[in-house]
């Protein structure tokens, strides 16, 4: 195996950033024209100037209504965000299940002369693995246009603040990631069609599952589109990191988690991680919660590494960020990182107006 790039960090952004928008996957933007025209607006309101690439928004491909388009313009777009100079950052437009497709026409070495923030969830786990794998790019594992910053009532202020601190902040290791004490209580799609502002519950409490502490490099990823990369030349480097599992919500249960988890076992990937980190689950009754604790348990008793679970870094609302591959150590209930995830201005965007 060759060894790892050095780490890369893209420069942190300033207070009127240009940030391009990429449909790495499903095309959304041109399925959800009302939360996409909230979500523009929205980042705008926050002091950005949002740039849709030309693929973001297209017809789905004619072969594959799946996706937004062909994975070679998918392709090109994520080249083009990548190689203006007038972008500071690149956001995801949402997730799906083929950005994998993208891979093998992805020109890693144009990413890695011109590094900006790329931040994404759920299927663009593929992309942001293989991007870090490749060039050592600190990527970011969090909320994308469509469902964070398309709300009615607009993105929520913990989402926005966390994003802030990782991509607007440089030389400074962003420290905690904090325990938000509420989430979302019903999909985006009801209360879309009643107009109104999703409601919310209590969070699911963050718990310690097996004690312990861990130094090691954070790796968040969605645990199916995590399985996408397993065997392929853009698998993950994971041994000794603390692995941060993301499940979604609708549409994937227990079993699925059962079976995917138990592909990682056999994969080896759980015997060489030095943590597990688990998200929130989305909607889930208390029982399959409970289930998920004992799997995560029975799965990873050979190693007994410890295992947090809780984190509000999930597609259960709200949606923080996380780094790829920066430094990170988990302490009982404690998930902070320990360096810089963007180089460069002290304090710059603040996700406000002006």
């Amino acid at each position: 195996m060759t060894a790892p790039p050095p780490r890369l960090l893209a420069s942190a952004l300033g207070s009127r950033p240009r940030i391009a928008i990429i449909a790495p996957s499903w095309g959304g933007i041109g399925l959800l024209p009302a939360r996409a025209a909230r979500a523009l607006a929205a980042l705008r309101t926050l002091g950005a100037e949002p740039v849709l690439m030309p693929h973001a928004a297209s017809p789905a491909d004619a072969a594959r209504p799946w996706v937004s388009a062909g994975a070679r313009q998918r392709a090109a777009d994520l080249h083009a965000a990548f190689a203006d100079p007038g972008i500071d950052a690149v956001l995801c437009a949402i997730g799906g299940d083929h950005a994998a497709q993208m891979l093998p026409w992805i020109d890693m070495c144009l990413i890695a002369a011109s590094p900006k923030p790329l931040c994404g969830y759920s299927d663009a786990t593929v992309l942001l693995h293989a991007i870090h794998r490749e060039t050592g790019l600190i990527c970011f594992y969090g909320p994308t246009l469509l469902p964070q910053f398309g709300e009615i009532d607009g993105p929520d202020a913990d989402v926005v603040e966390h994003l802030c601190r990782m991509i607007a902040h440089g030389d400074t290791a962003p420290g905690d990631i904090p325990d938000i004490d509420w989430q979302a209580d019903e999909p985006r799609e009801r209360s879309d069609a009643e107009h109104r502002p999703r409601r919310r519950r209590p969070a699911e409490p963050r718990r310690v599952l097996r004690p312990g502490r861990a130094i090691g490099r954070l790796m968040p990823a969605c645990l199916p589109s995590l399985r996408h990369l397993i065997g392929t030349p853009w698998q993950p480097r994971l041994t000794g990191t603390l692995l941060a599992l993301d499940v979604p919500g609708e549409g994937y249960d227990i079993r699925r988690i059962d079976a995917d988890l138990t592909h990682l076992v056999n994969a080896g990937v759980l015997a060489e991680i030095a943590a597990l980190v688990l998200g929130r689950s989305d909607g889930w009754p208390p029982a399959d919660v409970d289930r998920f604790d004992r799997i995560a348990l029975e799965l990873t008793a050979p190693t007994e590494i410890p295992v947090l679970a809780g984190i509000a870094c999930s597609h259960a609302s709200p949606m923080l960020t996380l780094p790829i591959g920066a430094l990170a150590e988990l302490d009982g209930l404690r998930l902070r990182v320990l360096e810089p995830v963007v180089a460069g201005r002290a304090d710059g965007w603040r996700g406000g107006g002006g």
